[in-house]
């Protein structure tokens, strides 16, 4: 028989997996949509249909649990992987692909970056996760003499495309033929991780 009294052994009991995820998933969303700074952890627990202290439980802080959405956010992509000869080529045709939106509840990994890397808060913890989940990896990729600052350097040209054709808009990148902006920017990534 239910009497409504908050046992307390009901207290202490660990949330489940799914609702780490549930947390997790609304998170992914709240912080591409708004960025760190805007979204606070009541508003998170109330969309994930949690208690505001279920999400510090299981996550420490709201910057721990940003922290963990940017750790999902960057990973390498299929053009970035194979051969390192041929990687600029692949990349751009990646970059000057259609624009695909993600889907209302995906993670959007570029909103994510562009909403929440003015926050002083948030810039470190995206530096992080970028370094890990992918600069680092692509190092290890390319491989070879000054592999880091050449994954970084490919890094810095593929955000500033994106930048400016995603978020801010270029008539001259939007009115060049296809073709000779994907040769153009192909040579220009692959500079960048050409070991010299």
């Amino acid at each position: 028989m239910s009497t409504g009294v908050d046992h307390p052994r009901a207290r202490t009991r660990t949330p489940a997996p799914e609702t780490r995820a549930r947390i997790l998933a609304v998170a992914r969303v709240a912080f591409s949509r708004a960025g760190f700074d805007q979204v606070g952890v009541r508003e998170l627990a109330s969309a994930a249909g949690v208690d505001p202290a279920i999400v510090v439980r299981l996550f420490g802080s709201k910057e721990a649990l940003f922290a963990a959405v940017a750790a999902d956010a960057f990973a390498l992509e299929a053009p970035f992987e194979g051969p390192v000869a041929g990687l600029g080529l692949r990349v751009a045709r990646h970059l000057c692909g259609p624009k695909v939106d993600p889907a209302p509840d995906e993670l959007d990994e570029f909103a994510l970056l562009m909403r929440s890397a003015t926050s002083p808060t948030a810039a470190p913890l995206l530096s992080a996760a970028l370094q890990a989940g992918f600069v680092e990896p692509l190092a290890k990729h390319l491989g070879g003499k000054d592999a880091p600052m050449r994954a970084a350097l490919l890094t810095a040209c593929v955000l500033g495309f994106a930048t400016l054709r995603v978020a801010i808009g270029s008539p001259p990148i939007d009115a060049a033929a296809r073709a000779r902006l994907v040769e153009r920017l192909g040579a220009t990534l692959q500079a960048c991780v050409e070991p010299r």
